[in-house]
């Protein structure tokens, strides 16, 4: 599929979106080395990029012949995710919380879905929503709740303890079948989802949760918080 037609493709998803219909044809497009060159144009520039998964590599050596070869076991059903190398880093209050990090080939297909969910779901998540958006942040939000809270005399925080590691597979996929009728797209996300992990270079499955550190992880605990 050529450059122009894949951009004019997801260009239409988010009137479809709206519209109610439920979107297909998304494994199609997954299958276009246009969008692993879009994507890797955004994963390759974030902080982290050279961190290795557990495979070692980084996104040294990428090249477009490598970026083909992945949409081609994509588009062939052959394209295995794999373990996400799991690291601890501290939190504020002295706890530590598990962080994912996903292999160079894993966080390119994970930013190509990332890229085709966010046209679906961007029209339609509430405006109230802040987190985890392009151009929102927690700096959006107060500027909202300054501009119509005006008699507002209390804020509550509430934290959902262990969200990222708790959101039911199950749930999340039959979510996702909502607005999309493409059951080799879904079942690529499911691929992801239970690829499990490695600690100590000991394998652990994942029954649940989206790891954190992952490319497309914020985007599903946004459509799993808003369905």
């Amino acid at each position: 599929m050529q450059a122009a037609t894949i951009q004019r493709r997801i260009e239409s998803l988010p009137t479809l979106s709206r519209s109610g219909k439920r979107v297909n044809g998304l494994h199609r497009l997954m299958r276009s080395p246009h969008l692993f060159e879009r994507a890797y144009e955004k994963v390759s520039r974030n902080k982290g990029a050279l961190t290795p998964g557990v495979d070692g590599k980084t996104f040294d050596g990428m090249s477009l012949a490598k970026l083909a070869d992945i949409a081609r076991r994509v588009a062939e059903g052959t394209y295995r995710f794999r373990p996400v190398r799991r690291v601890y880093i501290p939190k504020d209050n002295g706890k530590t919380r598990p962080l994912g990090i996903p292999t160079v080939e894993d966080r390119l297909v994970q930013e190509a879905v990332r890229i085709l969910l966010e046209a679906i779901y961007e029209p339609v998540f509430l405006d109230e929503s802040h987190g985890f958006r392009p151009g929102r942040s927690c700096h959006t939000a107060l500027k909202t709740i300054k501009k119509t809270w005006t008699g507002c005399k209390w804020l509550v925080e509430v934290d959902v303890r262990g969200f990222f590691d708790n959101i039911d597979h199950d749930i999340l996929l039959e979510l996702l079948r909502k607005r999309i009728d493409d059951d080799r797209f879904i079942g690529l996300i499911e691929g992801m989802l239970k690829a499990g992990y490695m600690e100590d270079w000991v394998y652990g499955r994942t029954y649940s949760g989206t790891p954190q550190g992952g490319v497309v992880s914020p985007l599903l605990a946004n459509i799993y918080l808003s369905a």
